[in-house]
């Protein structure tokens, strides 16, 4: 099912089809979340353009129009802000950090200080 706003017929007009090809990133390694709040394993790449499509809802949603997003635990704060200024319509940021299972935070180097 569509969004609210559009068919998928006016979906594809408008935005176009996703080509073949592998995703690097899935949307919640990104930070995306649906406008519901759901995340993860919930939410992929839709199969239209600038959209991620939720399996909960099973709706697909405009990236920056509906989603919301939050800065993913592995990616630094300087890393997440130049993310977010390389887009091409700016998502609404949720305070915060999503943590996932397997995150690890890197830690800072410590100086070494000659006794």
């Amino acid at each position: 099912m569509a969004n609210n706003r559009m068919t998928d017929e006016q979906l594809a007009e408008k935005y176009g089809r996703r080509s073949g090809g592998q995703p690097i990133d899935e949307p919640s390694e990104l930070g995306y979340r649906c406008p519901r709040g759901h995340h993860m394993n919930d939410v992929m790449w839709s199969e239209f353009k600038e959209h991620i499509w939720c399996r909960v809802c099973k709706k697909d949603y405009h990236y920056a129009q509906d989603c919301r997003m939050m800065r993913p635990c592995w990616q630094s704060q300087a890393e997440f802000d130049k993310f977010i200024a390389s887009l091409p319509q700016k998502p609404r940021v949720l305070k915060g950090i999503m943590h996932f299972p397997d995150c690890t935070i890197p830690h800072r180097k410590q100086e070494h200080v000659n006794a």
